[in-house]
């Protein structure tokens, strides 16, 4: 625990006195920009045979070492690159003779992790997938399932107007398939039709009261429509269901934030600043993004005591 929170504290420093530490000067930034682009498209690769049915915990994990696999692709390809221009060069000469070659498993890591947590589409899914299934969870009707795989894959490739034509079908022939009220709210929500995806997210709940899915989007949408308050109810039903959620955390921060409660939205975030950390979650750097513009905003506003006094109370001491 005392290692936690000196780790913590090291990362909240940046809050107040750290400054970006700058890139090797010998790397230019477009070329290093275009290489994080790569390891990261080839992690996002990988992770497309993680299956949705596993816990949260195990998804992540996987994820992470996606991202390894392919920092070790990327150093190993380089390495092979490099050989193959000293034996061009240097014919019979034994290449790497009293040398020795290091391979870094977490070079860039955090910044890659970043990237695909912003453009990989597969993690975003897998992170918010459906991972707990009820009694009508799924259909036992052979052409409903058929038009939901098919929205399924019209959603994957994002054409969501074709993927809303299937999910529409898969609820007609099953009105209690609560995956394709599910799938089918995302595919209008990422349509802009917010008002249609709050309907279809309360429609699932209704059918099945304890799915995650649901609630999770809910409020999302509740948040494009600008009704905080009842996106701010949705995140902490999640934290009832789940305290150790910490989606559940940083989506009640972002409302209490966006409903002027700077208290509220640092204490919540500070909460899931801490749960992201102890999975090693991609959105850490988001919590942490957050917390930086939340001490930004006490700060011109004369609030740091505050800031302070919640730091304090999550077990963070600020001096």
């Amino acid at each position: 625990m005392k290692n936690f929170l000196q780790n913590t504290v090291c990362a909240l420093a940046l809050l107040v006195t750290c400054t970006a530490i700058a890139q090797d000067a010998k790397e230019d930034e477009k070329a290093h920009k275009k290489k994080i682009e790569k390891i990261a498209g080839e992690a996002c690769i990988c992770t497309y045979e993680i299956s949705t049915n596993a816990v949260k915990d195990s998804i992540v994990a996987k994820i992470n070492s996606c991202i390894t696999a392919s920092i070790v692709s990327s150093q190993m390809g380089a390495i092979d690159e490099m050989a193959k221009v000293a034996l061009e060069a240097k014919g019979d000469t034994v290449v790497g003779e009293n040398t020795s070659i290091k391979i870094y498993i977490d070079q860039d890591f955090d910044e890659i992790q970043a990237y695909m947590s912003t453009n990989c589409e597969q993690v975003r899914s897998l992170l918010n997938s459906n991972d707990v299934k009820g009694k009508y969870s799924m259909s036992k009707d052979k052409k409903a399932l058929e038009y939901y795989y098919e929205g399924n894959d019209y959603m994957t490739a994002e054409k969501y107007d074709l993927a809303i034509v299937s999910f529409n079908k898969a609820v007609k022939r099953d009105k209690k398939f609560a995956f394709a009220w599910d799938n089918l709210g995302i595919c209008y929500r990422r349509r802009g039709n917010y008002q249609e995806a709050v309907k279809c997210y309360e429609k699932s709940l209704e059918i099945d009261p304890d799915g995650s899915m649901p609630l999770q989007n809910l409020p999302v949408a509740y948040e494009y429509l600008k009704q905080y308050d009842k996106a701010i109810e949705c995140f902490e039903k999640i934290i009832q269901r789940d305290a150790k959620n910490p989606e559940g955390y940083f989506g009640a921060g972002r409302m209490w934030y966006a409903s002027g409660d700077f208290e509220k939205a640092t204490d919540n975030m500070f909460k899931a600043y801490r749960l992201y950390q102890e999975v090693q979650s991609p959105y850490l750097n988001d919590a942490l993004q957050n917390l930086r513009f939340y001490y930004q905003e006490m700060e011109k506003a004369g609030k740091l005591d505050v800031f302070k006094k919640v730091a304090e109370n999550n077990g963070i001491n600020m001096d």
